[in-house]
């Protein structure tokens, strides 16, 4: 699991102002709350006193109170600013005290917790939707590790005979056509250049005519697709979040431009969960041997998922060595069928 990242923990929605919400993300166990000024916070689950989850305990809005000795934290920054068992004459400061935290922030309708040392980078965001939320998001748990996770963001092969949903594509798996994309280096990952939209799934007909596409893969595991077309535009962001290393949280948000898409946000996260539920139970089947499945790279087709393991070789080595990330890719056009 990569350290020094943002990622995404939870749909902004749903931590209520006065309410937290225990969760596990890169193995650390944290809980996460709302403030009553709306403010977001992530702290670690366990009091340092005796190690009781703080899940268990109290929240006024400000400080949290384990439910076993009492002591309260503050939840803005985790120190202890009260011990009840402690008499007045005693000198204990609780101020020494304090349960871990990591930064937190809530842009375009979702939370993001850094994991990792050092000052925070930017925060994810999707393109020409400022601080909007997402009109449509799901997440699912796979029993997998995060790259078995990403290889459905990344795998061109696996769409005709996964994602075989009549609402997604009307052509069968027997009616492949041949692609040829352009790609190049993007920050910390690759980016799929913008093209026109010849044969599309068919949502992306909602959008008018013209439609246009880019792909953006990035680490830790975060692909932004932008769709353009002459009378709207679309956003899809896709998040894969380790919780250990054999789970991980996939996170599908959807962002729109037509608002008389309104009415049909309910069928659109139908769509989404069932498109997502089919990379769900490819990864479910691919853990079902005792021994991890090993992997092929043919061609083209299994080009991105190459380029993946290599940027990621490319960052833990810049990380060990103390020097700046590099990125390993150069700019190539993949062809495949699909």
């Amino acid at each position: 699991m990569l350290q020094g990242f943002w990622y995404l923990a939870v749909l902004g929605s749903r931590i209520r102002p006065g309410r937290t919400r225990a969760m596990t993300l890169a193995g650390q166990d944290m809980l996460l709350g709302r403030r009553t000024d709306g403010a977001v916070f992530a702290v670690g689950d366990s009091c340092p006193h005796r190690g009781m989850p703080m899940r268990h305990g109290g929240f006024d809005g400000d400080c949290l109170r384990c439910c076993y000795h009492g002591w309260v934290f503050r939840s803005s920054d985790g120190v202890c600013t009260e011990i009840p068992s402690v008499v007045e004459a005693q000198t204990t400061d609780p101020s020494k005290f304090r349960l871990r935290t990591w930064p937190c922030r809530e842009v375009q309708g979702n939370i993001w917790v850094y994991v990792g040392q050092g000052e925070p980078g930017p925060l994810p965001t999707v393109p020409g939707f400022e601080d909007a939320a997402p009109q449509v998001a799901t997440t699912m748990r796979f029993p997998c590790n995060v790259d078995v996770a990403v290889m459905g963001f990344i795998d061109p092969g696996h769409p005709a005979f996964v994602h075989t949903s009549r609402w997604w594509k009307s052509k069968p798996s027997t009616s492949l056509r041949h692609k040829q994309k352009h790609f190049e280096p993007h920050e910390l990952g690759f980016r799929m250049q913008r093209h026109h939209l010849k044969h599309g799934a068919n949502p992306y007909r909602l959008l008018g005519r013209n439609v246009h596409i880019d792909i953006s893969i990035q680490l830790p595991g975060l692909r932004v697709e932008h769709i353009e077309g002459d009378s709207h535009a679309a956003c899809v962001l896709a998040a894969a979040t380790p919780i250990s290393e054999t789970e991980t949280d996939v996170h599908y948000c959807v962002y729109w431009t037509p608002k008389w898409l309104a009415p049909f946000r309910p069928a659109a996260a139908w769509m989404a969960r069932d498109f997502l539920d089919q990379d769900r139970v490819v990864a479910v089947r691919l853990m079902e041997n005792q021994s991890p499945p090993s992997y092929l790279f043919v061609g083209d087709p299994d080009t991105q998922v190459r380029w993946w393991h290599r940027l990621k070789r490319e960052y833990l080595a810049s990380a060990a060595e103390g020097r700046a990330f590099v990125n390993p890719l150069r700019a190539q056009t993949l062809e495949w069928r699909s």
